[in-house]
């Protein structure tokens, strides 16, 4: 197996204090929590897919990047996943159908739990991608980045 070499990445560059950066943060703290307690607005404070700290109301964040599930922060990987979840319940109601159906060997009909079982998934699946387009027109229409978490 070969391993990437990495002696020649130098740690240190990438860790270097930005003053500026840290300005930005603060103020961007201070918004946050001034918006916060004008409005009582629940917001979420994170960091942007470009470095910056910004502040997204909860339904420009989107759906939750941590916890439970897959890690699907596009909205076009959670489409992957709706779809992937649509053919995997496609193929688990033809087979057992197609054998109750067509081959008249009713032992498979117990088999069709787990598409019954798939639905579910597919019912949080889509709620994610409706969730996420509607999250990602938001942050277009303010120009804010995709949350990076």
């Amino acid at each position: 197996m070969c391993w990437p070499d990495y002696a020649h990445y130098d740690r240190t560059e990438t860790l270097v204090y930005d003053a500026e950066r840290e300005r930005r943060d603060t103020r961007t703290r201070a918004a946050h929590e001034e918006q916060v307690a004008r409005t009582g607005e629940n917001r979420v404070l994170t960091r942007g897919i470009n470095g910056e700290l910004v502040s997204y109301t909860r339904e420009e964040y989107g759906v939750g990047r941590t916890g439970l599930g897959p890690r699907i922060n596009t909205r076009w990987g959670h489409l992957v996943y709706v779809v992937a979840i649509a053919v995997i319940i496609g193929i688990f109601l033809y087979l057992p159908l197609q054998n109750v159906l067509v081959e008249g060997n009713s032992e498979m009909i117990g088999f069709l739990v787990i598409p019954a079982l798939l639905i579910l998934f597919e019912v949080y699946a889509v709620r994610n991608l409706l969730r996420e387009w509607r999250a990602h027109k938001l942050r277009e229409a303010r120009g804010l980045p995709r949350p990076a978490y």
